[in-house]
């Protein structure tokens, strides 16, 4: 091995060598997740979930919208969350002490409360065969401009899948090093971040989708960055390993990707330019539609509310699995309708990156002004009103 590729290996292999370390050395609170930002408690005051299922007539609005989701070729599809899931696995405490051998809804519901509890999915192949479940559920949330109020009906369908890898367009020798310490496409278990959000105007017209994808959402426009179909179905690609979803297109196709979407992020995202450390390429090939029964749960349910990791805890940061799926974003933007602004981005926005700049200063804090609302709000309300 010559010098040069030797001191590449030094400078990637030395890193993580000490990130392990200190993982061993210095333990965290294993009762300190992200459920436990404080955000999150003011959040679910302000926006207390139901704990009932949607209502008939709002069960015929979620089968109205139904999408339509496209796997790459040999991926391993989407699942059944409890029945397979849940079903294959044990319940441990902090302390990584046995809680309960045998999982359920029942069970997970009753200690969804608990930050420290991690439930440990051990797959068997038992329930392979079972058709795959979305969890459909509406929500109802205003944006609340200066001049003007916009009541909307945001209708959310979560698809699950076992695990979660890393997008597909991380170079090959990244992914042979990270593969010497873990699986590219086994980063974390379970992914249920996984969903699509309609948004509907007072006049039950559709208006939007947002899309989750790592660790920040898209939005698109109908008529605008998307197209919803005469049946009402908008049409979505999985990503190959990472499974984030995005717009249905044919073919092969590259899409640009970070962890996070920082100003620097969004930047590589927007412009292709200034590639942070944590970004790539998703990349979606959706050939291969999903045939999946569409059920409905309380907002309450563990599935949306588990504050402990539903997933194995593992040593390297980032690849511990999600609690439950609601925590989906800073609590500074979980409100429905400011999600939807906030991730609504145009092509070439550098304004976009101008207002992420600002907003990144305060969003840690839970806190977004009053200003910025109304900036992202805006421009999203006059691109809206363009394409009515």
């Amino acid at each position: 091995m010559n010098k040069f590729y030797l001191r590449i290996l030094v400078l990637i292999l030395v890193p993580i060598v000490g990130i392990l370390i200190l993982r061993a050395f210095l333990k965290p609170n294993p009762e300190v997740t992200f459920t436990q930002f404080p955000g999150f408690t003011k959040y679910y005051e302000n926006y207390p979930p139901q704990n009932s299922p949607p209502l008939p007539d709002e069960k015929v609005l979620l089968r109205k919208y139904l999408p339509r989701f496209f796997l790459p070729p040999n991926h391993p599809g989407a699942i059944d969350f409890y029945r397979d899931y849940i079903a294959q696995g044990r319940l441990v405490d902090a302390e990584e002490k046995l809680v309960v051998d045998k999982v359920d809804q029942e069970v997970l519901n009753k200690y969804r409360r608990k930050p420290g509890f991690q439930f440990i999915h051990e797959d068997k192949g038992e329930f392979q065969k079972l058709k795959p479940v979305v969890y459909g559920r509406i929500d109802y949330d205003t944006l609340k401009l200066q001049d003007k109020k916009y009541p909307f009906t945001f209708l959310t369908y979560h698809i699950v899948f076992r695990t979660s890898g890393l997008p597909a367009g991380v170079p090959q020798w990244q992914q042979w090093f990270l593969n010497l310490i873990a699986s590219t496409t086994n980063w974390h278990q379970l992914d249920h971040y996984t969903a699509v959000t309609l948004a509907l105007d007072d006049n039950k017209n559709p208006v939007a989708v947002t899309m989750q994808q790592h660790n920040y959402l898209t939005t698109y426009l109908i008529g605008k960055n998307i197209q919803l179909p005469s049946d009402n179905r908008v049409k979505v690609d999985v990503a190959i390993a990472s499974n984030e979803l995005y717009p249905h297109k044919s073919g092969r196709v590259k899409r640009r990707a970070a962890s996070f979407m920082t100003p620097e992020a969004a930047r590589y995202i927007i412009f292709g330019t200034e590639k942070p450390f944590l970004a790539a390429e998703d990349i979606t090939h959706g050939v291969g539609e999903i045939n999946y029964n569409l059920e409905f749960l309380p907002q309450t349910d563990a599935f949306y509310t588990f504050q402990g990791r539903l997933g194995i805890k593992r040593s390297l940061p980032g690849r511990d699995a999600p609690p439950g799926s609601d925590y989906n974003t800073l609590p500074a933007l979980k409100p429905k309708a400011l999600t939807m602004i906030f991730y609504y981005r145009r092509e070439n926005d550098s304004e976009f990156i101008d207002l992420l700049e600002k907003a990144s200063k305060t969003w840690w804090n839970d806190d977004l002004s009053p200003e910025l609302v109304e900036a992202f709000g805006k421009r999203f309300v006059s691109d809206w009103q363009k394409e009515k």
